[in-house]
C-alpha cells in the first residue's frame, strides 16, 4: 500500500440552456503537510433558482469553505472544523440576504462536501446536490436530497444554505479502498440522466475521469436538461497506512463477543481454556482452526 492518499479526478460544469451558470465547484488538493492533516476537500454547490442572488451563494459557499478548512486549527477533527464553517458561512448568507435583499431567498443555495482524510471519506450535505459512490460494482447514493414534492411536477427545497439562521448538516464517513469512485452532481445532471446510465459512463471512463466528467454533461444535454449542469469525478488511486484513530472508530462499531468457553470458535480460533481474569481483562489459549484440521 502506498504512503499517500492520491487521487485523479475531472470536473466539468456549464450554463446549459440558461443565460447564467449558478452552480458552482472545487477541488483542492494540498500538499504536505496539510494532505495528512486535513485531506483532499470536493465541493459543488447550486445557487437556488428564483433566489436573489444564488450565483454568490455557491461561490461564496465553496470558495469560503476551501479556504476556511484548511485554515482551522490541526488538532479539530474534521467533523468538527467543517461544521463550524459551515454554521458561520450559514450566518453570513442568511444575514446578508435578509440586509441586502429583505428576503430569506437572497442568498441560498444547495452545498455537498466530500473531504478525503487518509482512509476515510468525511461526507457534508444540505439541500438537493448529490454525492455518490461506485465501490466493487455497487453505485451508490450517499447523500439525501432535502426537497419536499407537492406533485408530480412541483417541489421545493426544505433545507439549504442560507434559508434560516439555523444549519442542520447532514454528515456521514465511509472507508475508502483503492478504486473507489465518487460522483458529484447538481441535479441539472442526476435529474436528467438516469442512474444506469451514469453508473455505465462511469465505468467506461473509469480511466479519464475528465473525460468521463464531460461525457456526464453531454448526456445531460442530450436528455434535454432545463438547468445549470455541473459534475465532479474523484478516484482513489491509492492510501495511505490507517491512522490510529480510524482503527479506533472502526472497531468500536463492533459488537463484542459472547462468554467464551472450551471448545468455541471465535473468528477462526477454537478456544481450549481460560488462562486469567480481572474486571479488564481476558486471556484464553486457543487454537488456529487452520492448526487442527
Amino acid at each position: 500500500m502506498a504512503s499517500k492518499l492520491t487521487i485523479s479526478s475531472g470536473q466539468c460544469s456549464d450554463a446549459g440552456i440558461k443565460p447564467d451558470n449558478e452552480d458552482f465547484h472545487g477541488i483542492t488538493e494540498p500538499n504536505e503537510p496539510q494532505l495528512t492533516l486535513k485531506g483532499i476537500a470536493i465541493a459543488i454547490a447550486d445557487g437556488m433558482s428564483g433566489s436573489d442572488a444564488g450565483k454568490v451563494a455557491s461561490q461564496a459557499s465553496v470558495i469560503g469553505f476551501m479556504s476556511d478548512y484548511y485554515s482551522t486549527p490541526d488538532s479539530w477533527s474534521v467533523k468538527h472544523a467543517a461544521q463550524k464553517i459551515l454554521s458561520t458561512t450559514n450566518n453570513w448568507l442568511y444575514s446578508t440576504g435578509q440586509a441586502k435583499y429583505q428576503s430569506t431567498k437572497g442568498l441560498v443555495t444547495t452545498l455537498s462536501i466530500l473531504i478525503l482524510k487518509s482512509n476515510t471519506a468525511h461526507i457534508f450535505h444540505v439541500g438537493d446536490t448529490r454525492i455518490y459512490r461506485l465501490s466493487e460494482g455497487h453505485f451508490e447514493q450517499l447523500t439525501h436530497d432535502h426537497r419536499i414534492w407537492v406533485d408530480d411536477k412541483k417541489s421545493y427545497l426544505n433545507r439549504a444554505m442560507g434559508i434560516e439562521p439555523h444549519l442542520d448538516v447532514d454528515y456521514r464517513s465511509v472507508p475508502l479502498q483503492p478504486g473507489d469512485i465518487f460522483f458529484l452532481s447538481t441535479d441539472g445532471v442526476h435529474d436528467f440522466v438516469p442512474e444506469k446510465q451514469l453508473k455505465r459512463l462511469i465505468i467506461e471512463y473509469s480511466g479519464d475521469m475528465q473525460r468521463g466528467a464531460e461525457t456526464i454533461l453531454e448526456a445531460a444535454r442530450a436528455e434535454k436538461s432545463d438547468d445549470n449542469m455541473t459534475c465532479q469525478l474523484v478516484r482513489i488511486e491509492s492510501l495511505p497506512l490507517q491512522q490510529e484513530d480510524e482503527l479506533l472508530r472502526q472497531n468500536a462499531n463492533r459488537p463484542f463477543p459472547p462468554p467464551l468457553e472450551p471448545d468455541m470458535i471465535l473468528d477462526g480460533y477454537r478456544i481450549e481454556r481460560e488462562l486469567h481474569a480481572s474486571k479488564r481483562t481476558q486471556i484464553y489459549l486457543a487454537w488456529s482452526s487452520r492448526s487442527i484440521r
